[in-house]
């Protein structure tokens, strides 16, 4: 019995040293796409669903945690952008999958993972990311199915 008993103490003890915390460190990512447009902007994302309607120089944001060894674009599988004035617009898809050819060019680049070369994000601060969307994508706006 006392030789269990200082077993246990020892094993007790060693083993105080060897449990290690091997969770990562998460940090919180922030996307921003901004309307410089000149008018309104409507846009829907599904992160969760929502719609937001944007004037001039307001921004729709999104927000989340990851490890900072995993990088991620835009927290949003799809995001429309409609312009109510002309009543045209985009349909932006993060998977292949749903491409419809309905999105502006180089408009992949949302959910493309940050450090590759074709993400349309610039870094304005630490973790934070933003796009803004300008009067020239009025111009190849497309009509948008129902």
């Amino acid at each position: 019995m006392k030789k269990t008993l200082v077993f246990l103490i020892i094993c007790v003890i060693s083993s105080c040293g060897i449990i290690e915390d091997t969770s990562e460190e998460t940090y919180t990512y922030t996307f921003i796409v901004k309307n410089e447009t000149g008018g309104r902007v409507i846009i829907t994302g599904d992160y969760p669903e929502r719609v937001e309607e944007l004037q001039n120089g307001e921004s729709f944001m999104c927000s989340y945690n990851k490890p900072s060894n995993i990088f991620s674009g835009i927290c949003e599988n799809y995001l429309f952008i409609l312009f109510p004035e002309i009543n045209k617009g985009y349909r932006c898809h993060g998977t292949v999958s749903n491409v419809e050819g309905l999105c502006f060019e180089g408009g992949q680049g949302l959910f493309t993972r940050l450090e590759s070369e074709g993400t349309v994000f610039t870094e304005i601060g630490t973790r934070t990311y933003e796009y803004v969307l300008t009067p020239n994508l009025l111009e190849g706006a497309f009509e948008l199915p129902e």
